[in-house]
């Protein structure tokens, strides 16, 4: 009973002064839409898909370590609410280290140069994602990953990973080399956002890509936001569904107007294979509008129309109807109702 009182006793005072140097923070993010698609062919792809996008949940701390510097770590896990599944640390969780130097980390997330373009896309995460025409299979979040991202000076900021696996990593040597770096710089001051990236690597060239640079630039004025996006991909075959090896350049354009809890908003992509021995080019238009009903809630509604695409393949989406690229110069075409709320 002694010991049992003693402990009880130590916990006690032990209590608050773990609280003044560690802090553990619960945090999510859900987000379904309702989904029609249209090939404009009655006799192939024509059908409405209920899908969890990007959908998540997550646990993040410090601890306070003493001369500026503080341990950091996080576990976050993709959920598919339509269909109860997930994966644990599926998105980005690390542990690592944060001071003055920056920040370290060790473990699973977002390469530098997907960072560049996340930043940009007024339709993150949805059927109309940028990455169905930009990005190819270097755009997306490392396995067995080191990275660092520096301090701020004064609007200017560094990242730099290395992976040596972008799956799961067997440990074959170099025979079977997949590894991946990524650089990155932006700079955000005011209304002004500017991100340049670079990426290489056998593991690009495992996913079928070869030297990937993205150059991404946001400006806003009052109500009105303009955004746009570059990429040039070397050697690549990655775009959905007629890829052919070749290199590929990307571009889009867009634009957002706030009025009251009322966001619209629109862009337009295009991307061509350079020295494609037939030609073969990919394009997106999308509008839509978002409305917010709290500062953690929103809904929204959009329409896509894209042509050599499959709608909901570039990441975020959960479900996608794999079919809804089309050969050729036919569209295809989706409207999506959707809601978020985080936590």
């Amino acid at each position: 009973m002694k010991k049992i009182l003693a402990v009880a006793i130590a916990t006690a005072f032990a209590a608050p002064a773990f609280a003044a140097t560690s802090n553990v923070d619960v945090y999510g993010k859900l987000h379904v839409s309702v989904s029609v698609f249209d090939d404009h062919n009655d006799t192939l792809y024509n059908d409405t898909q209920i899908s969890s996008n990007a959908s998540r949940f997550g646990i993040k701390g410090s601890e306070d370590l003493g001369g500026g510097l503080a341990a950091i770590w996080q576990f976050e896990s993709g959920m598919n609410l339509d269909e109860q599944t997930g994966t644990l640390a599926s998105r980005n969780s690390f542990v690592g280290l944060k001071g003055g130097f920056g920040t370290a980390l060790v473990g699973n997330h977002d390469t530098p140069l997907k960072g560049v373009g996340r930043a940009v896309d007024l339709f993150g995460d949805t059927m109309a994602d940028s990455r169905n025409v930009l990005g190819g299979g270097s755009d997306t979040r490392a396995k067995n990953v080191v990275a660092y991202m520096s301090p701020d000076f004064t609007g200017l900021s560094f990242a730099a990973a290395y992976s040596t696996d972008l799956g799961t990593s067997n440990n074959n040597g170099d025979a079977a080399d997949a590894s991946v770096y990524n650089l990155s710089a932006t700079y955000k001051n005011g209304p002004l956002y500017l991100g340049l990236g670079y990426g290489d690597g056998d593991g690009h060239e495992l996913a079928g890509v070869g030297k990937h640079i993205r150059a991404a630039a946001g400006f806003t004025m009052g109500n009105l936001k303009f955004v746009g996006q570059y990429d040039k991909l070397d050697d690549d075959n990655t775009v959905l569904p007629l890829a052919q090896a070749g290199d590929f350049d990307a571009w889009m354009l867009g634009a957002a107007y706030t009025m009251g809890n009322i966001v619209l908003k629109a862009n337009y992509m295009d991307g061509e294979y350079d020295d494609a021995a037939t030609g073969y080019d990919v394009e997106q238009f999308t509008i839509g509008a978002d409305y917010n009903l709290s500062k953690r809630t929103a809904v929204y509604v959009l329409y896509a129309d894209g042509k050599n695409i499959t709608l909901g393949s570039g990441g975020g989406s959960s479900d996608r109807i794999a079919g809804a690229a089309v050969a050729g110069d036919d569209d295809v075409s989706v409207i999506s109702l959707g809601m978020t709320h985080t936590f």
